[in-house]
């Protein structure tokens, strides 16, 4: 190998290693785990979840409270609508994501997003909610035999008490995307939906609040900013981080109910 050659390889690996770390004098919150994603936001496969367990803060981390069962159900939608992950990795510019799911319609996907004095909003529908977990069936169960004394044997059990699992049906993750439109908006909107996360503490919310109700919709925001990164979780909302979530939804002329 050439001492050019050494060079050459050299400089494309600092421009590398440049593009996905931030300079060491810059703080943020973001992971940088290979391992999610690359420094574009391109999850690593079809089962990476598109939101963080824990995240760290000034205080600390911070866990996000969100479960398995969230997880899997958002990032199987976020994927299938080809979003990046934007919690791993700055990418390059200011984004707000809105993830709209919905009991009744289609997913939604709507991302205001700021690169310098540009400003854009995409929108994105799929044609169904992919399916996200795997069918399965129980394969064993041991009764527990009744004694004379009318007391249970456990001896046999072995911590068995729930059936072991067969998976019957892999979940395909797959749905396509029937709408993808882009619309040019103006910095001072930008600013108008930053007032509305400003009005409901979206930076210092607790990420996620569990709430049980019958059909609904769930509302997530993240806010992916070159400093800092941080997503809001809400069912059905009705303060004001509803209102953060209806603007996004006006600018993008969907007309249906809002839930």
């Amino acid at each position: 190998m050439t001492k050019l050659t050494k060079i050459i390889i050299a400089l494309l690996f600092g421009l590398s290693f440049i593009s996905c770390y931030m300079k060491e004098s810059e703080k943020d919150n973001y992971s940088k785990n290979p391992k999610i994603s690359n420094c574009q936001g391109v999850p690593k496969d079809s089962l990476t979840f598109y939101f963080p367990t824990s995240i760290r803060r000034d205080t600390g981390i911070v866990k996000t409270e969100i479960d398995t069962f969230m997880l899997n159900w958002f990032s199987s939608a976020l994927y299938s609508a080809k979003e990046p992950i934007l919690h791993n990795y700055y990418i390059g510019h200011d984004i707000y994501r809105f993830l709209w799911l919905r009991s009744f319609h289609r997913p939604v996907v709507i991302s205001l997003n700021k690169d310098e004095d540009k400003v854009w909003l995409t929108i994105k529908e799929l044609d169904k909610q992919p399916e996200f977990m795997d069918r399965l069936k129980p394969i064993k169960f041991i009764e527990p035999k009744l004694l004379p004394n009318e007391d249970y044997d456990t001896t046999k059990l072995n911590n068995t008490e729930e059936p072991e699992k067969e998976v019957i049906k892999r979940a395909d993750r797959k749905a396509d995307i029937i709408l993808n439109l882009t619309i040019k908006l103006t910095e001072k909107e930008w600013k108008e939906f930053e007032t509305l996360l400003s009005n409901c503490s979206f930076w210092t919310s607790k990420s996620d609040i569990e709430v049980l109700g019958c059909d609904g919709a769930e509302w997530t925001i993240e806010g992916h900013l070159k400093d800092k990164y941080w997503f809001v979780n809400r069912w059905s909302p009705r303060d004001n981080f509803r209102k953060a979530g209806e603007y996004l939804i006006h600018k993008s002329g969907f007309k249906e109910e809002i839930y």
